[in-house]
């Protein structure tokens, strides 16, 4: 697939929220809606509506790889670094950013420019229906929703283990 143009861009405190045992996902920032989510976990992916606007897969593409994916276009790869899943590099022919975890237990994740830290991402202390992000400087849209795929999917597995 060749790889195209994105998106908007999230600067500023933004949150992911799900309602209680649900696989949907809506990012708020403020009173506005940029994106919602839907998983389906039997297939590892996610679909992602911006309004109006386009509508993205997130998609296995090989063994520790993803891709956002728009009609046959791809806007972003995601590659795990490791084993763990605690760092991954997401890049297009227009940007390239490390998400990786700064606290597994506490859910603390940061999104990297170089060596420079550009975002946070921090999971509710008490649920796992939460995430905030604090993007200090614009980051494409594909980039924060592929880091929340990657992130809830580790929640989700934790989650089962204990089932």
């Amino acid at each position: 697939m060749p790889l195209e143009r994105s998106s908007p861009f999230l600067k500023g405190l933004a949150q992911f929220r799900s309602p209680l045992f649900s696989r949907t996902w809506t990012l708020f920032q403020g009173d506005g809606i940029l994106a919602r989510a839907h998983r389906t976990v039997w297939r590892r992916t996610s679909k992602i509506v911006i309004p109006d606007g386009p509508t993205w897969e997130i998609a296995p593409a090989g063994w520790g790889n993803l891709e956002v994916i728009a009609g046959d276009a791809v806007l972003a790869r995601a590659e795990r670094q490791g084993r763990l899943g605690r760092m991954w590099r997401i890049d297009s022919p227009r940007f390239g950013y490390i998400l990786s975890a700064r606290s597994m237990a506490r859910r603390r994740w940061r999104i990297d420019l170089g060596d420079h830290p550009v975002a946070t991402l921090r999971g509710a202390a008490l649920n796992f229906n939460r995430l905030d992000v604090d993007a200090g400087i614009g980051i494409p849209l594909e980039v924060v929703m592929v880091s929340w795929h990657i992130i809830v999917r580790a929640w989700e597995a934790a989650a089962a283990s204990r089932a």
